[in-house]
């Protein structure tokens, strides 16, 4: 049912059209039998200020609601972000222990005065192992902080396998994980940031699906569209494209509830383990990158998720 505001915005249209209608006959009617105007081009020029203001008004509304709804979108990819990142630490905290392990136990032999120690051998792996813990680091900052809404060529050919090594920390030892990136994909126009959390956000959605076993597949190629094509969301126009596709052998989605899974704060997880948003997340940062999602699915067989972007060649 519309609402209050609607009706009245609608019914105060229609009056200020038939106005406005109305008193352009009688200036017609006026300047043909050359009888006084004036009063009604004054009062035709009122009604055209005031629609102008009108539409000024309408427009800065607009601009509010645009506003306010960017805003809220970017918070809800804040949060998620956030919450991948919590997972993301659990699953490096194992691999910053192997890094401090080696680099302790060096500069305790370098402590001694052992003559028969290999300084140089024990400095050069207290200095391998902290560069590696300061890219990890690195690594982990960069995603959390997040994109400021730039966006900019992406070498998905690049940023997709280091997506995978930062991945492979936070997968039990029964999932294995492929990357199959083309060699020659072209860029696309984004936020490398955002192009990263997607991908994550459809990885640990199928890591969590599988339940501690079975294969995790990320992979990329370069695909054309003759005419328009039709995906879950959206209609995407002719042209060059990438896409992305997750694929996991987990439980698959029930068709009860595959109409669901884009929506805010759903989840078929128990409370208290993630807030719903990683898919809601996902779409929303592919809309914003004007791409699409696609979705297979077979219970008991696993589910295949592919965002298709559009390639700068586009």
């Amino acid at each position: 049912m519309p609402s209050f505001s609607f009706i009245r915005s609608s019914l105060s249209t229609v009056v200020y059209c038939i106005a406005l209608a109305v008193n352009s006959l009688l200036l017609t009617i006026a300047i043909v039998r050359r009888e006084s105007h004036w009063g009604y081009v004054v009062l035709l020029t009122l009604l055209l200020l005031y629609g102008v203001l009108q539409r000024f008004e309408w427009r800065r509304k607009q601009w509010i609601q645009t506003k306010e709804s960017l805003t809220k979108q970017q918070v809800e990819r804040r949060r998620q972000r956030l919450e991948s990142l919590g997972t993301l630490a659990s699953g490096i905290a194992h691999d910053l222990n192997n890094l401090l392990t080696p680099i302790l136990m060096s500069g305790k032999m370098l402590q001694r005065e052992t003559p028969n120690v290999d300084r140089v051998a024990l400095a050069d792996t207290i200095v391998a192992g902290a560069t590696r813990g300061a890219d990890l680091i690195a690594q982990l900052l960069t995603f959390a902080r997040g994109g400021d809404g730039n966006q900019s060529p992406v070498q998905l050919a690049k940023l997709l396998p280091e997506t995978g090594r930062i991945l492979e920390r936070t997968l039990p030892k029964g999932i294995s994980l492929h990357v199959c990136v083309d060699s020659d994909l072209p860029e696309v126009i984004g936020d490398e940031t955002e192009m990263s959390q997607l991908v994550m956000n459809l990885a640990i959605n199928g890591r969590d699906a599988m339940n501690g076993d079975g294969e995790l597949t990320i992979a990329a190629e370069r695909v054309s569209f003759d005419s328009e094509h039709s995906c879950s969301y959206t209609v995407l126009p002719p042209g060059d494209y990438v896409r992305i596709s997750v694929t996991d052998n987990g439980h698959g989605i029930d068709e009860s509830i595959r109409d669901r899974i884009f929506e805010p704060f759903f989840s078929t997880k128990q409370r208290g383990n993630g807030t719903g948003l990683g898919l809601s997340t996902t779409i929303g940062i592919i809309q914003s990158h004007r791409g699409a999602i696609e979705v297979e699915t077979k219970v008991g067989e696993g589910t295949t998720f592919h965002v298709l972007l559009p390639s700068v060649s586009h």
